[in-house]
Formats: C-alpha cells, sequence, structure tokens
C-alpha cells in the first residue's frame, strides 16, 4: 500500500510504502516459562479494546511469557449510542490476569509494574471513590453531534465553527473538535444535557485508560495525550501542556470535572491494596500513567522515525505517519 503527498519532497511524495514495521525475527519472542531466567523480571500490559482487555506478562527484553483475551459486550442504541460497562472491564482485566499469572509459571514476585493502554475517546462518569455512574460513553458514540454543534458555532460561522473559537482551538490545541459526537468532550455535553442529574453527581469525566489507572492506583489523573481530545488544552508548549481557561469557556466544560493532569511515560501511583488483591499482585507496584490506543499503536508499530506511516486495522482502523514539524490542513 502507498499514499501519496503531493507537492512535498519527502518519501510519501514518493510513494512510500505503508508496511507494519514489525518487531526482529526472534523465534523466542514468545517463550514458556522454564524459558525465562529466574530473576528475570516483567511488566503486566493491558491492552483494553473495544471487544475486550488483552492482559500479558512482558519481559524486560519485549518477551511475552503469557497472555490472555476477556470479551466484553459492546452496546449498540438506535439513537447512535454506543456504551460499554466499565465494571465488566475490571472483571475481564482481573480474570485475564489471573490467567497469565499461572500461565507464565506464577511469577508474581518478578512482576515489577502495571501499565495500561486502552480504547480512546471514551468518557466514564465517575463518582468520588471511582465507580462509574453510568456505563461508559466510547468513541463509537455520536449523541453528542447537536450538543458539540451548538457549542462551537457562533456569531459568524465557517463550515460550522466560530470564526473566533476554530482559530482559538487551531493555535492551541492543533485541532477542533470533530461535529460528529464522537470526542469526548461532546460525550460530556451530552450527558450535561440529557443526565443533568448524572452530570451533577459526577466527580471527574476519565477517559478509558484514565479509569482504568484510577482502579488501579486510586488517583484521578489524565495524562497530556489522554485529555487532547477534549480541547481544552494549551498543547503548543510539549513541557508546559495545561487547561486553558478560554478553551475550558469555549467548550462549556468545568475544570472541576476535569482530572489533574500529568505528563506522558510518568509513574502516576502505585497498586492499591484492594486491586493488587483481586489481581492477584503485590501491593505497591508502580502503575504507568499509559496512553490511548492511537498512540501506543504509533509506537509499537515501529515506524518510529520521520515519514514512516503506519497503518493500524482492528475494531476501527487509521493510518499515522510522524512528521518533523507541525502543520494544520487548511
Amino acid at each position: 500500500t502507498t499514499v501519496g503527498a503531493q507537492g512535498t519532497g519527502h518519501s510519501l511524495a514518493r510513494g512510500a510504502t505503508v508496511g507494519c514495521h514489525p518487531m526482529p525475527d526472534d523465534p523466542n519472542r514468545r517463550g514458556q516459562p522454564q524459558d525465562f531466567s529466574a530473576d528475570e523480571t516483567f511488566v503486566l500490559a493491558v491492552d483494553l479494546g473495544t471487544g475486550g482487555p488483552k492482559v500479558a506478562l512482558v519481559s524486560a527484553t519485549g518477551r511475552i511469557a503469557a497472555s490472555a483475551f476477556e470479551p466484553v459486550e459492546l452496546r449498540l442504541l438506535p439513537d447512535g449510542g454506543a456504551e460499554q460497562d466499565p465494571a465488566s472491564w475490571w472483571a475481564a482485566i482481573v480474570s485475564a490476569t489471573r490467567r497469565v499469572i499461572t500461565d507464565g509459571g506464577d511469577p508474581v514476585e518478578r512482576v515489577v509494574g502495571v501499565g495500561c493502554t486502552a480504547q480512546w475517546s471514551g468518557t466514564v462518569a465517575a463518582a468520588e471513590d471511582g465507580t462509574p455512574l453510568r456505563p461508559a460513553v466510547i468513541w463509537m458514540d455520536s449523541r453528542g453531534s447537536s450538543a458539540i454543534r451548538k457549542q462551537a458555532s457562533g456569531a459568524v460561522n465557517v463550515l460550522g465553527y466560530d470564526v473566533r473559537k476554530i482559530q482559538r482551538w487551531i493555535r492551541l490545541t492543533g485541532g477542533a473538535p470533530g461535529h460528529s459526537g464522537k470526542d469526548p468532550l461532546a460525550h460530556i455535553l451530552w450527558i450535561r444535557q440529557t443526565e443533568p442529574d448524572v452530570y451533577r453527581a459526577t466527580f471527574k469525566f476519565l477517559e478509558p485508560v484514565d479509569w482504568l489507572n484510577q482502579r488501579l492506583s486510586g488517583r484521578f489523573a489524565a495524562s497530556h495525550d489522554s485529555i487532547a481530545l477534549h480541547w481544552v488544552t494549551d498543547n503548543r508548549q510539549i513541557g508546559a501542556i495545561d487547561y486553558d481557561r478560554t478553551l475550558l469557556r469555549m467548550a462549556g466544560l468545568e475544570r472541576s470535572k476535569l482530572p489533574d493532569l500529568v505528563p506522558s511515560c510518568t509513574i502516576m501511583g502505585q497498586l492499591r491494596p484492594e486491586a493488587a488483591d483481586q489481581l492477584g499482585l503485590p501491593v505497591g507496584l508502580p502503575v504507568a500513567t499509559g496512553t490511548g490506543d492511537v498512540h501506543s499503536a504509533a509506537i509499537g508499530s515501529g515506524a518510529v522515525t520521520d515519514f514512516a506511516p503506519h497503518l493500524y486495522i482492528g475494531t476501527s482502523s487509521w493510518i499515522s505517519c510522524h512528521v518533523p514539524f507541525k502543520k494544520t490542513d487548511a
């Protein structure tokens, strides 16, 4: 497969191949418990997809000691809704984790951390103790379309966006909320409009990966990348990403109902006792901040050099490419 980029001088314009960029050949990449040394350490890796979570024990050298998948129900509603039960996510993760620990030879004392990735652009309305107040609104849900169209419009509009709003969104965030209603911003507006009691009771609105991290560590937080599709952060300086008051006002969101931000690729907390007991892991393990699936695929594909694209095919699909510059489509 090739992609074209007319009028440019880089490799995409010359029809660069869009590939999977596989890891180097390694016949031992997936090993048996006896294949790992007694002092080898592992990370519990969780990938919450739309179909359910995949859980694996991954060694420091990238080899998989054991993995498991557990399906979860997806409810498609006639009005464009798409929901899942966060409690089912957690139950499936617990079940899969227990299986991989057993299949991996019970190396509990050699697990040194937990890291999650998850479906992106979803919304969990969480109470102060983290309990979901309603089913999660996931990335396929378009019920917020009319709400975001109204929020994005104004006195003078271009393609449905108020001129001043779209200028500020693009300048500060690098993009703007879509009219499809599938961004978390639209989810939250829809909940506020149609389920005001749930909105008022919500302590924090969380992305799926951030809800998983809250369940693991007890901490409410979002990363600089997981929060991006809320369109309320100033992203111009990668080392100083933060909520912007004007963007919050434009979006119609309350800062108090959004989690504090932490840098990507950091340790955001430690495994709390309740979660450790359910998973069968030691208390206090480091919990990585994690990221959404788009970001994980961008790195996991191996296509990390400039102009090296990757094609993802799953429940959704996309094509993405790292470039050494910022550019907003006109």
